[in-house]
């Protein structure tokens, strides 16, 4: 089915282009949650009349999403479950359980905006995207552990990880700037040596001619 996509959407488009999609998509999340109409003639005609009120929606809808996104962006929150001794849960932790959690830390994100890439199934501190809007996104942790103080452990141990991890990546930045400077250091002097013998008139000597008179050199 071709829609007319009222806001932007992640991988689809921005307001405004007709797109593609599946007929299910279009009729059970696009066009119901207001996102998109069928491309009928009357309905871009429509999309046209409005097209400076729709993106001035957008634009305010994405200002209170970037607003959010940096009060959520690093979150923790924690999930008790019970697991095997070799940490594997007993289930998987769902997008529900994770916004509800974050409702009661006074965040209001929809279960369908929370980006779990692989199902969470045993216990550990977890980076799970949230996307907020087709342009903006935050990252949350999510802690999963068979209690409070493995769950502290485990932050503790996240934490230490992404120091070091930090830490690594300064000593990287510093070395790529020293051996930086060192090659522009190198460049400057071959050009200075370049100019200096240009300006004594001399010749740099052909490849192999240097070693000819060596030779020659040699057998005197």
């Amino acid at each position: 089915m071709q829609v007319v996509l009222l806001e932007p959407i992640s991988k689809l488009g921005k307001a405004g282009d007709i797109v593609d999609v599946k007929n299910g998509f279009a009729r059970n999340y696009l066009i119901p949650r207001g996102a998109a109409l069928r491309a009928s003639k009357d309905n871009v005609a429509s999309f046209e009349a409005r097209k400076k009120e729709i993106e001035a929606a957008n634009e305010a809808k994405k200002k209170d999403a970037s607003a959010l996104a940096k009060k959520v962006e690093g979150t923790k929150i924690t999930i008790i479950r019970q697991a095997a001794a070799d940490g594997r849960l007993f289930g998987s932790v769902t997008v529900r359980e994770i916004s509800e959690n974050l409702k009661e830390l006074g965040f209001e994100v929809e279960s369908k905006a929370i980006n779990l890439l692989n199902p969470i199934r045993a216990v550990g501190a977890n980076d799970v995207k949230v996307h907020l809007h087709a342009e903006v996104e935050a990252t949350i942790i999510v802690n999963v552990a068979r209690s409070e103080s493995e769950a502290e452990q485990q932050l503790i141990k996240e934490l230490e990880e992404d120091i070091i991890a930090r830490e690594q990546a300064r000593l990287d930045a510093i070395e790529r700037t020293i051996k930086g400077a060192e090659e522009a250091a190198a460049r400057a002097e071959a050009a200075a040596a370049a100019k200096l013998a240009k300006e004594k008139g001399e010749v740099p000597a052909a490849e192999g001619e240097e070693v000819a008179v060596e030779a020659t050199d040699a057998k005197a």
